[in-house]
């Protein structure tokens, strides 16, 4: 049954459309095509009950839906919406390829219906904070910007209404959203680095570094392909794709070419034949950290693409202030400062949060194993780290890999494991939550997780405060 108006689908809707995946982005999906009046179908492997609780709490109580499982029923429609979440080779899917449905991600649907440009950033680590600087300096710039996408907004429940001449969109894009994009095509994508990442849903590194390369797949030379010059892998695509799109580089030197990057203390770059200075002291920033300074370096060379003017994007580099379970500062306790970096999903997320400060923490980890490997982190953690703390599913496979550089221990429960870290510590000492794996072994996400570590170290002080 297929909808001969999809290539026009901003203005017809499909006459059915299945959405699989009741969380953000198939929530959005099935709102706004509720709203234009197709038929939507709402099919989640969740309880009867916990999906019902979640189409009340949406107002979508009255579409269709089904729960426990995708059943058949999916294959009745002219366009599947893929969440995220959900892996795009399940069985129904395969089905719906055989018959001809369309299966597209939130993000490809976001975009076919947006009237404004696209800045999309992808990436294994540090997508979250690059594209909020891009966002800050695409305002500070006189731009109508919206972040939006993997970070936690929808871009669907955005891009519809998003008009006018200085109108964009920066998008987060997750591989997960670009495994099933098809006509998705940026003004401007960067890829921030490459790691070993996801390897719970991806065969190989080879696979996710594949899903994650879908973002260059429609550039042409009337769009940019920012990538990452300090990244071995990314320099090869560089070469891959010059003779197909314009190549813009960012990290720690001048390369010659189309470039922006940190020199001294400074953000530098060269671009469409000029030379100049973005930012002059990156002290002058609010967020701090090597790595935060190579993030504005990206969302830099972003901005020049989509038409900043460098003083401008300086503006918003200095502005942002950090974003929350980002080495989020918690809390004080007898001295000893604590800090939520439940975003960390990475063992490089762990380097960049145990090496941001100039003094040895201790370091609390674990979750979902994802797959990452954690002997990289070593070097980082002998010269920086007093003591960890580990929790989850992965616990005992990070122990295997971390012990014996430092006292490692685990932990039943966050609770635990903070008590452990503050024993630990002593004053004028940080203990950091960087769980460098997903969440979903404890927790419903990286903010509820990160939500639950505020909640525990806040309670921790009350009760130390009461003694």
């Amino acid at each position: 049954m297929i909808n001969t108006n999809l290539d026009n689908i901003k203005n017809v809707a499909p006459a059915r459309v299945a959405v699989i995946g009741a969380a953000k982005s198939g929530i959005a999906a099935a709102k706004y095509f509720h709203s234009r009046g197709a038929g939507v179908l709402l099919s989640d492997s969740c309880s009867r009950e916990r999906l019902d609780e979640v189409m009340r709490d949406n107002g979508l109580g009255d579409i269709e839906s089904e729960a426990g499982a995708h059943s058949e029923k999916v294959l009745e429609s002219d366009l599947i919406i893929l969440s995220p979440g959900v892996c795009s080779d399940i069985d129904i899917l395969k089905s719906a390829a055989v018959r001809g449905i369309p299966v597209w991600s939130e993000m490809e649907l976001g975009f076919r219906v947006s009237s404004a440009p696209f800045l999309a950033v992808t990436g294994s680590s540090g997508k979250s904070t690059t594209v909020s600087l891009l966002g800050s300096a695409m305002r500070f710039a006189g731009f109508d910007a919206v972040v939006a996408g993997n970070i936690g907004l929808p871009v669907i429940s955005v891009t519809p209404d998003l008009v006018g001449e200085k109108a964009v969109v920066i998008a987060e894009v997750s591989s997960f959203q670009l495994e099933t994009v098809e006509r998705f095509k940026p003004k401007a994508a960067a890829v921030i680095n490459l790691m070993k990442n996801h390897l719970d849903r991806y065969k190989n590194e080879l696979e996710y570094y594949n899903a994650k390369k879908r973002i260059v797949e429609n550039l042409t030379f009337q769009e940019f392909l920012v990538l990452n010059m300090d990244d071995s892998i990314l320099n090869g695509w560089a070469k891959e794709f010059s003779s197909k799109t314009k190549i813009v580089m960012f990290g720690h030197q001048d390369n010659g070419s189309d470039c922006v990057f940190l020199s001294d203390q400074s953000i530098r770059y060269r671009f469409n034949g000029k030379t100049g200075v973005i930012l002059d002291d990156v002290g002058k920033m609010k967020l701090g950290g090597k790595h935060n300074y190579i993030n504005a370096c990206a969302a830099g060379a972003m901005a020049l693409c989509g038409g900043a003017d460098p003083d401008r994007i300086a503006l918003g580099l200095c502005d942002f202030s950090g974003l929350p379970h980002r080495l989020e500062y918690v809390a004080d306790i007898d001295g000893v400062a604590f800090y939520n970096d439940s975003k960390s999903t990475t063992a490089e997320s762990i380097e960049c949060a145990v090496t941001a400060f100039n003094s040895k923490v201790h370091l609390i980890a674990g979750g979902k194993d994802k797959g990452c490997d954690f002997s990289v982190i070593k070097d980082a953690v002998r010269a920086n780290v007093k003591s960890i703390a580990l929790i989850g599913e992965a616990a005992d496979r990070m122990f295997s890999q971390l012990d014996g550089l430092v006292p490692v221990s685990k932990a039943a429960d966050l609770q635990e494991a903070i008590g452990k870290a503050f024993r630990s510590a002593v004053k004028g000492e940080k203990v950091i939550f960087s769980p460098g794996c997903s969440s979903f072994d404890m927790f419903r996400n990286f903010e509820h997780r990160g939500e639950v570590f505020r909640d525990t170290v806040k309670n921790f002080a009350s009760r130390k405060a009461a003694v």
